[in-house]
């Protein structure tokens, strides 16, 4: 009897012991793929993607179930045009933490690439469930552009003035709200949301071009070649400064 109390006691103090040593080698572990993971984003933000991408891909190994890991590597597939490869990371990065609303936004964005207006919606609605959301102005712009892009305009109108109600000074979704308007023949609520955008952000070169375009559009000459040229001065050797010289061409013949 004895004996056995001693085995049991020797089996039970293997087991705790083997254990304790799991724990330590996965905190290990963890460690090692937060290690990875830091140098792999410091690779990134320098503008070595795919070196930051090798890192981050021994990081998931290590440590696979980290939703911030898979979200990091799902941006950086992103932006390397690798989009299916991508959509896995994002997804696998919302089934561990459901309420990941940045990583639903950015898969949502994903999506807009790929076309995919319907699945593009419903990631962004996803993202505004959650309460804490930081950006909501974000997601309510997306929906935005992505109601655009099916050519369903109100909808995207009564979006993108949800992102404004967030975010009055959001001159992005004020350029995107005015060519909305200017999709639905509503130009002078489409000039008063370009000369907004200008008031918040006088080098925003788009703008100047867009509203310098509607202009032209409406007849006021004058006023068209005047936002033009700024929107060459803003850009000089950008697109924005080509179309606007072509459009100037025609105002001066």
């Amino acid at each position: 009897m004895f004996r056995r109390i001693i085995i049991i006691s020797s089996v039970i103090a293997l087991i705790c012991f083997t254990l304790v040593g799991c724990a330590v080698d996965d905190a290990a572990q963890k460690k090692r793929a937060q290690a990875l993971e830091t140098l792999g984003m410091s690779l990134v933000k320098k503008g070595d993607l795919r070196g930051g991408l090798r890192e981050l891909l021994r990081a998931l190994e290590l440590n696979p179930e980290n939703p911030d890991l898979n979200h990091e590597l799902a941006l950086v597939y992103r932006e390397l045009g690798q989009y299916q490869l991508s959509l896995e990371h994002f997804k696998k990065a919302v089934s561990l933490r459901p309420g990941f609303s940045e990583a639903w936004n950015n898969m949502g964005t994903v999506y807009l690439v790929l076309q995919k207006w319907d699945l593009a919606i419903s990631s962004f609605e996803k993202a505004l469930e959650e309460i804490t959301y930081g950006t909501p102005e974000t997601a309510y712009n997306n929906i935005g552009l992505a109601f655009y892009n099916k050519g369903e305009y109100e909808k995207a109108i009564e979006n993108y003035n949800r992102a404004l109600k967030v975010f009055p000074a959001y001159t992005i979704c004020l350029r995107n709200l005015g060519l909305a308007y200017e999709a639905v023949d509503q130009k002078d609520s489409a000039i008063q949301a370009y000369k907004k955008a200008i008031s918040l952000d006088p080098q925003y070169a788009a703008a100047h071009f867009d509203l310098g375009r509607l202009y032209l559009d409406v007849g006021k000459k004058v006023e068209a070649a005047e936002q033009l040229m700024l929107a060459i001065e803003i850009d000089p050797d950008g697109i924005i400064a080509t179309e606007s010289r072509k459009l100037l061409r025609t105002i001066r013949h």
